[in-house]
């Protein structure tokens, strides 16, 4: 059996007051919107998530799937919301962006130094910076059009094995974690 991840990520950085208030706000959303609930029966294999879905669940999703119902008492379902800074990565689903002007793909040296400078990006805090080789448009990583790549930051809000969720839900989850945003869709 696989799993797979939905993680929104903050990709400007903030201060751990900032983070601290931005988690508060995430949280306070999906409550008040009765998409999670505190889980009570966490367990490091089967639930190891702080949330589960909660009662409205479905109102977070494209379309309740058949299997919705079982959805909701399965394993590993839970949503993770996180204050720290980490790397996001979509595991299998690992994808180059593209550019978001003229849809071409990355340039060369995105592959062929992909390890130094995500490196840099985690130590040190810089964003790197790309150049499409077909318009010459000039962005940040995280800029870049794509779910399936790597982005780091924080705060991060995932959701682990859910349906497909809405476009407006997942609008409002980037607009509360504020500034600058990606999608990391992981599948392992």
């Amino acid at each position: 059996m696989s799993e797979h991840s939905v993680t929104a990520v903050r990709l400007d950085s903030a201060s751990s007051a900032e983070r601290e208030k931005i988690i508060v706000g995430v949280q306070d959303l999906l409550l008040a919107r009765g998409v999670i609930l505190p889980n009570d029966r966490r367990d490091a294999l089967w639930q190891p998530s702080e949330w589960k879905p909660g009662p409205a669940a479905r109102m977070a999703v494209v379309e309740p799937v058949d299997w919705f119902d079982a959805f909701l008492h399965t394993a590993n379902n839970g949503v993770d919301i996180c204050g720290d800074r980490d790397v996001y990565h979509p595991a299998e689903n690992d994808e180059a962006p593209r550019c978001p002007h003229c849809a071409a793909g990355v340039p060369t040296v995105y592959t062929d130094s992909y390890g130094d400078w995500l490196e840099e990006w985690l130590t040190a805090g810089r964003e790197p910076l790309f150049t499409c080789d077909r318009c010459g448009w000039s962005g940040l990583v995280g800029d870049w059009t794509g779910q399936f790549s790597v982005l780091i930051g924080g705060p991060a809000v995932t959701f682990h094995n859910w349906p497909p969720l809405l476009p407006a839900f997942t609008t409002d989850i980037r607009t509360a974690l504020g500034g600058r945003t990606g999608i990391v869709v992981s599948h392992w």
